[in-house]
């Protein structure tokens, strides 16, 4: 197979949405490959150039290991719930990259939801606060020289964390003109949509973020501490801390705690509910050992 100019990589519980997130890349004049990790191994056979590798780590860790496995000049971190709506978008990706003629670029994408433009901020729709890279191309290796993610990120917030410290060597970030959206539907392709895990996670990991790098709700650009890479023993086997999911040993568990049907879970629990906290949805591996004796 030929070297991939392009990795595209992600942390990633849901194979139905596999095929047609690489579908939609479509035809691109430069070479790519996909490394996907995460706790379900998809049921169908994947693409020649779509490698997954299974493991239960915390989703910001399976994003490091996507990125140790790749062996392409760029990375693009994607969700495994988007679609790209642009024709040859990673042919733009480069020629964006290629433009900027400054080898610390990243050339980003696009929500191709115009009710979301110019979220894609440290601070929301604050004109003030950087511009924020959105499935952005990396090179590799500005990537690997700013050490990968940082370790104490769980599962979000670790995206913007690296695109500070890009800043923060003198970057910069340009727009490829690549739209993407996860809210469309693939032809003969079943989709399913609904992560918890912004909602489950942002109170941590976004608070790390803000002390990093802001103060009194404006944006600086000296990290306030030190990054802290991960180590490289047992990597694909445990989650370093602070840990979060995919930690599940169960493959029920895992089924459950990474599909819809948690997701549904999620949003009655406040409509049944209300602030009464008697039924923990994170008690849910708990209560599922009980049930088949794990």
């Amino acid at each position: 197979m030929t070297t991939p100019l392009i990795s595209i990589i992600a942390t990633a519980s849901r194979p139905e949405n596999w095929l047609g997130l690489y579908e939609s890349i479509g035809n691109n004049d430069v070479s790519f490959e996909v490394i996907f990790v995460g706790p379900n191994e998809p049921k169908y056979s994947l693409p020649d150039n779509f490698k997954f590798i299974r493991s239960n780590v915390k989703p910001a860790q399976c994003v490091e290991i996507a990125s140790r496995y790749e062996s392409g000049d760029f990375l693009i971190p994607v969700a495994d719930d988007v679609l790209f709506t642009t024709e040859h978008p990673l042919d733009k990706y480069y020629k964006a990259y290629k433009d900027a003629g400054i080898e610390n670029t990243v050339a980003s994408a696009e929500y191709g939801n115009k009710m979301l433009a110019g979220w894609n901020r440290f601070f929301g729709h604050d004109n003030d606060s950087p511009i924020i890279p959105f499935c952005g191309l990396i090179p590799t290796k500005l990537w690997r020289d700013l050490g990968g993610l940082d370790s104490k990120f769980i599962a979000v917030s670790w995206d913007l964390d690296l695109a500070m410290r890009i800043f923060a060597v003198g970057g910069q970030v340009v727009m490829a003109g690549v739209f993407i959206d996860e809210s469309i539907e693939m032809p003969g392709k079943p989709r399913s949509r609904g992560s918890t895990l912004d909602r489950d996670y942002r109170g941590i990991d976004r608070v790390l973020l803000d002390k990093l790098w802001s103060k009194d709700g404006k944006v600086h650009f000296n990290r306030t501490a030190k990054m802290v890479p991960f180590n490289d023993e047992g990597i694909l086997v445990r989650s370093q801390e602070p840990q979060g999911r995919w930690h599940y040993d169960s493959a029920l568990i895992n089924t459950v705690m990474t599909g819809s049907i948690f997701y549904r879970l999620k949003s009655l629990r406040g409509a049944v509910l209300g602030r009464a906290h008697r039924f923990q949805i994170r008690q849910i591996p708990k209560y599922l050992r009980r049930l088949v004796g794990a």
